[in-house]
């Protein structure tokens, strides 16, 4: 697990690619792609053996709170699903967003494919709209509290 460096682009797109349908729709790899020329906060890779990148999420504060973390862009390579990198790179996550004491919540907007990961690490659904990311594929909108120190949940 490393910080994101400019030469990882396509790396993480190819990742973005793979995972096109069903976890994302074609339409948002230019927002993704504009994301990544512009990072609000902190985002990861993780590397396998070989050097090859086979996940990638980020984080940042909401512009309307700054309590609140939210978790962006976050993706593993589709032939590497059920190996526990997901769990690897929500880990790192949320260990760092745990150092920054400001923050008291961390969300999550997602599809409804990744909605049960994310609720066995104690996020909650506030909210589900209908083709939220496109047509065919809705927005499930997801939220932890971290107990109002910061602290990660998951010690």
């Amino acid at each position: 697990m490393r910080g994101y460096e400019r030469a990882d682009r396509e790396a993480c797109l190819s990742l973005f690619d793979s995972n096109v349908p069903p976890y994302f729709a074609p339409s948002e790899r230019a927002d993704f792609a504009a994301f990544l020329d512009d990072l609000p906060g902190p985002y990861l890779v993780l590397e396998d053996l070989n050097g090859d990148i086979v996940a990638c999420g980020g984080f940042g504060p909401t512009r309307q709170d700054d309590t609140v973390a939210i978790l962006c862009w976050g993706m593993v390579r589709r032939d590497q699903h059920g190996c526990g990198l997901g769990r690897q790179l929500l880990a790192a996550r949320l260990d760092l967003i745990a150092t920054d004491p400001r923050f008291r919540t961390v969300r999550i907007e997602t599809s409804p494919l990744s909605r049960g990961f994310f609720e066995r690490f104690g996020f909650i659904v506030d909210r589900v709209v209908p083709d939220g990311f496109a047509p065919g594929l809705d927005l499930v909108a997801m939220a932890l509290d971290l107990g109002g120190s910061g602290a990660n949940p998951r010690a």
